[in-house]
């Protein structure tokens, strides 16, 4: 759901207790990858972050995980449960490269190669991490060409490239006209399935050529997509959506000619549910109002869980707090949202709802929108 801007960052599941001891059953300690617990794994993956399964022993380094924030741009996200080969090309802009893979079984392995054929190893410029679970490699000014990533998992893995680099994709959103106007702006929560889609992409300077992709979790390609440019540095057009989840993928020639791939931390899925705030703009300090949502089901008989919080996360009841819908059926949902009597003239107020289908699935699964009132002086 892409309330705000996808959260690009790394989650850390750090094993907190020594070897011999136990939670849930399970045994932690040296040797043991997790277990993970699964919403760190589903937010990382809807997000961009990576779990880190560390040992006590290994807490010291976690510095090496928290490296990522000072590297914003991504050139690869990728999960999968089975031995997988990917081709990264490095272009000069980038200052700094940081690959990691993780796993959630021990004798997983990950393997980088530069673009003269050699294998990458701790040097000069390289450092290189090893962890019970996984592998982290750094690389100062790394050579422009094509690298090589092999990861072979004895599990699930997890890997992610970052890179310190001018050059960045900026946005990667789905939009549609303002009402009244010719304006797009950014849809409430997801896409809906089956439905033509329009997609915005945003690039941080101009590049030649570039080409539009989405790709599966596993960054498998999915569809070419084609983007037409309303500027140097802004594309957009209709996509049909994939009936699994995607991530936005752009590469284009830079200014030196040399290939440069990014990819966009947020993942998409098409949902069937659909949430629609209301009108209204304003709202009064001091006051109580109530905030009615419209839930369309565009799919099959579902039964939904609606959780929702309030501009400073507090989390708000809901009625109802569950809602069956048949096939193609809508239904209401109302909170009430309460605004600071202290509340400043022109700041915003806010309510995200939030309604989820199978709280269980790996990956989607929710839909939702937010709805945002600008406190009124009378």
């Amino acid at each position: 759901m892409r309330i705000g801007r996808p959260v690009i960052g790394v989650l850390v599941a750090a094993i907190a207790a020594t070897a011999g001891s136990q939670s849930r059953g399970v045994r932690y300690g040296p040797g043991v990858c997790g277990p993970i617990d699964p919403v760190y794994v589903k937010t990382s993956t809807e997000t961009g972050g990576q779990p880190f399964p560390l040992s006590t022993a290994e807490v010291a380094q976690s510095s090496r995980v928290m490296e990522a924030s000072f590297m914003p741009q991504l050139l690869l996200w990728a999960s999968g449960d089975s031995e997988l080969s990917y081709s990264i090309p490095v272009d000069p802009s980038i200052a700094r490269m940081m690959v990691s893979g993780t796993f959630d079984g021990t004798g997983g392995s990950l393997t980088l190669i530069g673009p003269d054929g050699a294998a990458i190893r701790q040097g000069d410029r390289v450092v290189d991490t090893i962890l019970n679970c996984g592998r982290i490699v750094t690389v100062d000014a790394p050579a422009t060409g094509t690298w090589q990533v092999r990861v072979a998992p004895t599990g699930r893995f997890w890997l992610s490239i970052h890179a310190k680099s001018e050059l960045s994709l900026t946005r990667a959103e789905f939009v549609e006209k303002e009402a009244g106007s010719e304006l797009l702006v950014r849809i409430q929560g997801e896409p809906i399935a089956d439905r033509p889609a329009t997609l915005r992409v945003s690039v941080s300077r101009a590049t030649k050529s570039p080409t539009f992709q989405l790709v599966s979790v596993d960054a498998r390609l999915l569809q070419s997509l084609d983007l037409q440019s309303s500027s140097e540095t802004e594309f957009s057009g209709t996509v049909t959506l994939p009936t699994e989840p995607f991530r936005v993928l752009v590469s284009a020639i830079d200014e030196s000619g040399a290939r440069a791939q990014r990819i966009w931390p947020g993942l998409f899925h098409g949902e069937v549910i659909e949430v629609v705030p209301p009108p209204g703009e304003t709202v009064k300090a001091g006051t109580r109002v109530p905030v009615t949502f419209r839930i369309v089901n565009h799919g099959p008989p579902v039964r939904l869980n609606l959780v929702a919080s309030d501009h400073r996360g507090k989390v708000i009841p809901v009625e109802p707090a569950t809602l069956d819908l048949g096939a193609s059926a809508e239904g209401t949902a109302m909170v009430a949202l309460t605004v600071p009597a202290d509340a400043e003239p022109a700041s915003e107020v806010s309510i995200l709802l939030t309604a989820t289908a199978d709280a269980t699935a790996a990956i989607g699964g929710f839909n939702g929108a937010r709805k945002a009132f600008t406190v009124s002086r009378e």
